[in-house]
């Protein structure tokens, strides 16, 4: 019988370190590129399973997981006995298993013996306390396994940060490592020096640093400064119209943006209350009468709504009222998570120049006033008008559309 080969990449000097002063619980607070995923598809997960041992792999969402799981099946192939794309588990010609799972059901795994566990992202998980606790330890305690809590930190106290402080303060059984992304030598340290130049100074301490960052009372758009950035803005006829839509039913919102001689300029917002689709195109198509329009906005809006004649989607009605062309629709297939618009939103708003007309004033209380919460989540007050996002999610939405290649977080 012909010898079967399973390719491994040889791990660099930090994850070799990293390895060498590993106990049973570890938690790694690494910087973006540092190669979390690398070293857990290609040390963690296939030595455990090539070895007949039963082990998982959790990440924060389905969608997340899908694209590790594509990668061991395909570095696994030689030696994968059974596979089950519905329930994400291969079984090796060893005896080895390796289980995938979301931890957007907490429960997730729950029963199951491991000898190794690798929970990634574990900042993005909101449940990740609840799963931990409850699910992922238990299932460890047959085989005394190992486990392994990868993340890149987010902003301010978290749970994955209260279990990283057990092995900074020699908690018996518990190693914690503190690595930034330069501690990857096959990234060029060029490139993520140049990162401090489009990012805002505290996504790139939290993000490639891997450092602790707090921010008080958590605010959404930290780097926004009224004194730099609210100036009068007028509109330009010769240029462009974008439009950013946030399809509450009260209100209804919109932004209009102009982005030309390297300078983003924010220059009208709709916010009516009690009113509609209808009369808000209505209002834009009196506002800029001749201007070339682009639309883009909240994802939701493609879906079919009973507010509507015809029960069409709210797009629908913005491209036939504004009688616009499909190349016209930039509209998203998916909301951006608030996390990475966040980070964009601050690094623009720090680093390219973004000018807010000051009859913007609702967008402008949005950037003063709107937080997050400690996951990271925009909280929105209904009971006041400092704290309702709305004008925030149109900013948001334009953002993630025309300028996410401005950032790209490795």
């Amino acid at each position: 019988m012909s010898e079967l080969k399973v390719i491994l990449k040889k791990l660099h000097g930090g994850q070799e370190q990293v390895m060498a002063d590993r106990k049973r619980y570890n938690v790694l607070k690494i910087g973006r590129r540092f190669g979390k995923t690398t070293m857990a598809v290609h040390e963690l997960l296939p030595q455990t399973a090539l070895d007949g041992q039963p082990c998982a792999y959790y990440a924060p969402t389905y969608k997340d997981l899908e694209e590790v799981w594509i990668e061991l099946r395909h570095i696994l192939t030689p030696v994968i006995d059974t596979k089950n794309e519905q329930t994400k588990q291969m079984r090796l010609i060893t005896g080895g298993v390796i289980d995938f799972w979301s931890m957007e059901k907490p429960d997730s795994g729950r029963g199951r013996k491991y000898a190794r566990v690798v929970i990634d992202e574990a900042e993005k998980a909101k449940k990740f306390r609840e799963a931990w606790q409850t699910t992922i330890l238990p299932t460890l305690m047959d085989f005394k396994g190992d486990a392994w809590v990868l993340s890149t930190p987010k902003f301010g106290p978290t749970y994955f940060k209260e279990l990283f402080i057990n092995g900074k303060e020699g908690k018996a059984d518990w190693a914690s490592f503190n690595l930034s992304s330069y501690q990857n030598p096959h990234i060029d340290v060029t490139e993520i020096d140049n990162m401090r130049t489009v990012m805002d100074e505290l996504s790139f301490r939290c993000e490639i640093l891997a450092e602790d960052v707090s921010v008080s009372n958590n605010p959404f758009a930290y780097a926004f400064d009224s004194t730099k950035h609210v100036t009068p803005c007028e509109f330009n006829q010769l240029q462009t119209v974008y439009l950013s839509f946030d399809f509450n039913v009260d209100p209804i919102t919109c932004i209009a943006v102009q982005h030309y001689d390297g300078i983003i300029k924010v220059i009208k917002e709709f916010y009516l209350r009690n009113s509609d689709i209808y009369q808000l195109c209505d209002q834009i198509a009196s506002a800029f009468p001749k201007a070339s329009l682009v639309v883009t906005g909240d994802a939701t809006g493609a879906n079919r709504s009973a507010l509507t004649a015809g029960n069409y989607g709210y797009y629908d009605v913005v491209q036939t009222r504004l009688n616009l062309g499909r190349s016209q629709m930039r509209q998203p297939a998916v909301n951006p998570s608030i996390r990475d618009t966040r980070v964009l939103v601050n690094s623009l708003l720090q680093n390219y120049p973004v000018q807010i007309d000051p009859s913007c004033t609702w967008l402008v209380k949005d950037l003063q006033y709107v937080e997050v919460d400690d996951e990271g989540d925009i909280i929105k007050d209904r009971s006041t008008d400092l704290r309702k996002a709305d004008l925030l999610d149109c900013w948001r939405y334009y953002c993630a559309t025309f300028h996410r290649d401005w950032l790209r977080l490795f």
